[in-house]
């Protein structure tokens, strides 16, 4: 969940960008102490939402003489270049990028893509002064394709993969720390038997889940069942998945494990409904862990951990702010940590 602070003052930072438009460049804006009294909130909200409006150009701080309007933008122009084939992200990182880049002073565009070499080939067709780069995530970057990336005349940052080259910027989610998470999680809520349902592909980020999942059982000695639906790439992942578990659960009635974790989001719907209809509750009966990755849970109650697509976006814009501003020291590499999203599907055996 947001930090409820955090919301009060983009609601402000909002309610104040609008106040700005009705006002002319270089005239003085609201002081700290008239937002505080207008528009009723503390010191600290007024003083993020300023600092936010500062740092996208809106407004412009002088020594001891206040805010005043500014309407020029800093920056220049990013394209973000994402997968046709991924709506998730699709349709998720165009709302967050465009946010962050409004905010942060840049224009931004959005251009789908179907495979990665196409994706790399638009790059050199697009007017941009940095670009970013989601590539699809069943491919993988070839030395030739990361090579072209590298040899941009603009920036390019990219995001929801990691490629620990020097000097290649990119923005991803610790997939391995999820499954961690989910993990740890189990356990510090009693579950010592577990199993793991492979509810995607055998692409890059799952492995990443899996395995980490696997290294945190393997560290306190337990063991995991795995149950692989053998999904392929352009398969319907829930439906296989509901098939799969529909008929392990024919098979066992009795799952021999109290705590599952589905290493991705949408098939865990299915998953669930495998569960009700075999008469067996969640968590009563069995607990399940699944990755999210909105801040606002997909199913509502579900205990997730979420891979903050949210922080991914902010940090590829700042990535690209930092290298026109010229700021040291920031690093080309950022890889977010996920969150544990406590709903109510993973039962606490520790007070049985």
């Amino acid at each position: 969940m947001k930090n409820p602070k955090f919301n009060r003052a983009d609601q402000l930072m909002l309610g104040l960008k609008d106040r700005c438009q009705k006002l002319n460049a270089g005239e003085k804006f609201l002081s700290v102490r008239q937002i505080m009294e207008e528009f009723g909130v503390s010191q600290i909200t007024v003083k993020q939402a300023i600092e936010r409006l500062c740092e996208s150009g809106v407004l412009e701080a002088r020594d001891r003489s206040g805010y005043f309007v500014r309407r020029d933008r800093r920056y220049g122009r990013i394209v973000s270049i994402l997968p046709a084939g991924n709506f998730g992200v699709r349709h998720e990182f165009t709302r967050l990028l465009t946010q962050e880049a409004a905010e942060a002073g840049f224009e931004h565009e959005v251009i789908l893509f179907g495979e990665n070499p196409e994706g790399i080939a638009r790059m050199s067709d697009v007017r941009a002064d940095a670009i970013i780069f989601s590539p699809f995530g069943l491919d993988s970057i070839t030395a030739a394709q990361l090579n072209q990336l590298m040899l941009q005349p603009v920036p390019v940052v990219l995001i929801n993969c990691s490629i620990p080259v020097e000097n290649c910027r990119y923005v991803d989610s610790d997939n391995e720390f999820c499954g961690v998470l989910a993990a740890t999680h189990l356990l510090m809520n009693g579950h010592r038997k577990l199993a793991l349902l492979q509810t995607e592909p055998d692409f890059r980020v799952v492995r990443e889940r899996i395995s980490g999942f696997l290294k945190c059982a393997e560290a306190y000695r337990l063991p995991v069942e795995l149950l692989n639906p053998g999904i392929r790439s352009g398969e319907n992942s829930p439906a296989k998945s509901y098939e799969f578990f529909s008929a392990y659960l024919d098979a066992n009635p009795e799952p021999p494990f109290t705590g599952l974790f589905t290493v991705s989001e949408d098939p865990t719907r299915e998953v669930l409904r495998a569960i009700r209809e075999h008469r067996l509750s969640v968590p009563g009966d069995l607990s399940v862990i699944s990755l999210e990755h909105s801040v606002t849970p997909a199913i509502p109650g579900l205990t997730s951990v979420n891979s903050r697509r949210d922080k991914i976006a902010h940090c590829a814009i700042q990535a690209i702010r930092a290298h026109f501003d010229h700021t040291p020291g920031i690093p080309f590499a950022c890889k977010i940590t996920p969150e544990i999203h406590h709903g109510a599907t993973v039962k606490n055996l520790n007070l049985n």
